[in-house]
């Protein structure tokens, strides 16, 4: 019940203690002294009175050099042991002996607690009730005595629970003070360290407190300005010092930016907020201003936005600007005339440098944006005054000629003009770099005329003007760089056919569309000696689609390599069919340069040799020239390999290379197929008949095979059989490529059934 009511009384803290000790310490020496001058020299009470001084001193000196309580405690028990002595000698009760009692039990419970009171009060009842039982005293003291203890102990119970609860409260409210003094100190160094300018002012305009970050952007000493007012709301007009009132008095925030110029006259931006502070009671007491500078960001976005638009090597206007100057110019465009045809006629010239990357390759991105500065410099000197220049990739540059003709013809050799006048106006460029050096250069250029409404679109826009424009320019390219090239719908459809064929292939891989066909190769006996396996595409809607059509797009999109990895297996297969093996026919297969130069194209063919266990001396690959042409010694190497597994190679195209007679000495072929532009036109009195029977000389010199491709005539075939009996003839005269498993079908398959027309 009473820890309901009180709560629990801590220990008097040391100070109490040693403040007790003291007091105490001091009065029971006064006390024993005087006790000992009244009662005379001699006897025991004498001497006992006179202990009290050095016990004082005794316990002065422990709770000095040890511990206040400790001391407490034994004046506490020398004292009580003194006065029960002498209580014991005469009269118990006498007034200043209940006095002494008294002042032990307060001391007690003030140097020690509120228990050590109530062992001193019980002490002392029982001391009492032992004297009263001794016939020394009357039981009329002692219930006196009790009483007085008693209310000595209340006393000091509810004295030692108001301390401790001030106590509780002080200490409570002195670690609330420490805690707000903490905070207050980080928000200072927070206020001080902030990079924004913070401003304290009160109703009267007057400043209050400026940060450091004030002191630093306005140049002003704090020292000296605070108090004074016109400082805050610096560059605020009277219409936003009166928005700035309203929305205070409302309890709001007021924001916006300000123009405002510093001390030394730079001119400056920020972004200013005010709001109110409130008193205690609600009411607005001051006003807190932050003021942030946002010149520098505002400059870093205008840069952002001016590289969003402008290239970084050139500082030329990018592609993103390119396009939003066609749009403009279309939709500037004024109205067509009653035929269609617009009043005035743009042109988009695009030009691009042929064999850039090998620069780069050669001397590194440093020098080439070097020299792309210098390409620049020499296109605007060339280009007319109205003409605008800008880049749109790494070598690619566009040019826009604004009102070139009224007619598209006429635009269009307007443009055309522009573009061979550049052409050879470029020439060789100096790259000034660390070694000035001069370079010759040649450009592809392609251009397209608008506004132009295509089929199925309502309205031109630049991103459709700059798509035909890079038709032109890859047409261009294609023709073998240095040309000029102009849109039209011709080469649209082109480019559109080769996008169709590109998906188309990857269908036809994926279902299955794919067929081998094979085209016999004969001896002059008309027997089939071997067969080269080609690829036909058969498509489910359009029917057969033509390999001079579908194989340039597989060789440039790299669809190839996977077309060549379905060809080698099918050829497996063919030379695994009983009939193949029965009569030992070789099967020749076409190789591509980006399959070969594959990282894992041996090793792909070897698991596949493996795999299907074929006769590995029965398959011929055919490569062509091209295939020398980079890293010549990792392709011999290569070659090399697979002729350990007694693979045969042929060098496709013979003879109308630069590089095949050097390399023939070096590469591990077994067999040489002369192209078809060599036989087309062969007679005994051609001129290719001289080079003809050069090449086989060439090739008999290295025992090595040959076949004639494109033979159609049998004049030919006698012409070449008469030069080389050994030769095999391969071409239309003896069989069109028909599908493998008709020639399997034959019931000879060397024979003359085998070798029909399809």
């Amino acid at each position: 019940m009473l820890s309901r009511t009180f709560p629990r009384l801590a220990p008097p803290p040391e100070a109490n203690a040693r403040f007790a000790v003291v007091v105490v310490a001091l009065w029971f020496w006064i006390l024993g002294w005087g006790a000992a001058a009244l009662s005379g020299p001699g006897g025991e009470r004498w001497w006992l009175c006179l202990a009290a001084g050095p016990i004082a001193w005794v316990t002065l000196l422990i709770g000095w050099r040890l511990r206040w309580r400790l001391a407490a405690q034994l004046l506490l028990l020398a004292a009580l042991s003194v006065v029960c002595f002498l209580a014991w000698q005469g009269a118990f009760f006498g007034a200043s002996t209940v006095l002494v009692l008294a002042v032990l039990v307060v001391f007690a419970g003030w140097s020690m607690g509120i228990a050590e009171a109530t062992l001193v009060a019980g002490a002392v009842v029982l001391l009492g009730g032992a004297l009263a039982y001794q016939g020394r005293t009357h039981w009329e003291q002692v219930l006196i005595v009790g009483y007085v203890m008693l209310f000595l102990l209340w006393v000091t119970f509810r004295m030692l629970h108001s301390y401790s609860a001030q106590m509780l409260q002080l200490r409570h409210s002195l670690d609330e003070l420490g805690r707000h003094k903490q905070q207050l100190g980080v928000l200072f160094q927070a206020v001080e360290q902030s990079q924004d300018s913070v401003l304290i002012v009160d109703l009267q305009d007057r400043l209050v407190y400026a940060n450091q970050a004030f002191e630093e952007h306005s140049g002003l000493q704090r020292s000296a300005i605070v108090g004074q007012t016109s400082l805050a709301q610096a560059g605020l007009g009277p219409q936003e010092r009166q928005e700035v009132q309203d929305a205070v008095q409302r309890g709001q925030v007021w924001q916006g930016v300000v123009h405002s110029r510093r001390p030394d006259g730079v001119q400056v931006t920020e972004s200013v907020r005010i709001a109110p502070v409130t008193d205690p009671d609600g009411d607005l007491s001051h006003l807190l201003e932050i003021r942030q500078d946002i010149s520098q960001l505002l400059e870093a976005e205008r840069r952002i936005r001016h590289l969003q638009h402008v290239d970084a090597v050139t500082q030329l206007p990018n592609r993103k600007a390119l396009l939003l100057r066609l749009d403009m110019l279309l939709q500037q465009q004024p109205a067509s005339r009653s035929d269609g045809t617009p009043q005035q006629c743009h042109a988009l010239l695009l030009l691009e440098i042929d064999r850039f990357q090998k620069f780069i390759d050669a001397r590194g991105s440093q020098w080439s944006d070097a020299l792309l500065q210098a390409f620049v410099a020499r296109l605007q000197s060339l280009l007319p005054p109205s003409a605008r220049l800008a880049r749109t990739s790494a070598s690619q540059f566009a040019v826009i000629l604004e009102r070139v003709g009224k007619t598209r013809h006429r635009a269009r050799m307007h443009s055309y003009a522009v573009a061979e006048e550049l052409q050879h106006g470029l020439g060789t460029i100096a790259c000034l770099q660390e070694v000035p050096e001069t370079v010759q250069l040649s450009c592809s250029a392609g251009f397209s005329v608008f506004p132009l409404v295509e089929p199925g679109l309502q309205a031109d826009a630049g991103d459709h003007v700059l798509r035909r424009a890079s038709v032109a320019l890859s047409q261009a390219r294609h023709q073998g760089g240095g040309q000029v090239h102009a849109y039209s719908e011709a080469l649209a459809a082109t480019a559109q056919r080769r996008i169709e064929l590109e998906k188309g292939l990857h269908m036809a891989l994926q279902e299955g569309q794919l067929q081998l066909f094979v085209q016999p190769q004969v001896d002059m006996m008309g027997r089939v000696v071997s067969v080269e396996a080609l690829v036909r595409w058969l498509h489910p809607v359009n029917g057969m689609v033509d390999p001079a059509e579908f194989i340039p797009v597989a060789e440039d999109t790299g669809l190839v390599v996977p077309v060549g990895d379905w060809v080698l297996e099918q050829t497996c297969r063919l030379l695994n069919d009983p009939r193949v093996q029965q009569g030992g026919y070789r099967v020749s297969v076409n190789v591509s340069a980006v399959q070969f130069q594959q990282a894992g194209f041996v090793r792909k063919l070897q698991e596949l040799i493996q795999r299907t266990g074929v006769d590995a001396s029965r398959l011929t690959l055919e490569v062509t020239e091209s295939l020398l042409l980079q890293e010549v010694e990792q392709t011999i190497q290569k070659m090399v390999s697979l002729r350990a597994l007694g693979v045969h190679f042929a060098l496709d195209d013979f003879g109308t290379g630069y590089s095949s007679l050097a390399y023939l000495m070096r590469l591990p072929i077994q067999e040489i197929k002369l192209d078809q532009t060599f036989i087309h036109d062969l007679t005994p009195q051609s001129h290719g008949a001289v080079l003809v029977e050069a090449l086989l000389m060439v090739a008999k010199g290295r025992a090595l095979r040959v076949v004639a491709e494109g033979v159609e005539h049998k004049a030919q075939a006698q012409l070449l059989q008469a030069w080389e009996p050994g030769i095999l003839c391969q071409g239309y005269l003896f069989s069109r490529p028909l599908p493998a498993s008709e020639w399997l079908q034959a019931p000879d398959l060397s024979g003359p059934q085998a070798l029909r027309t399809w």
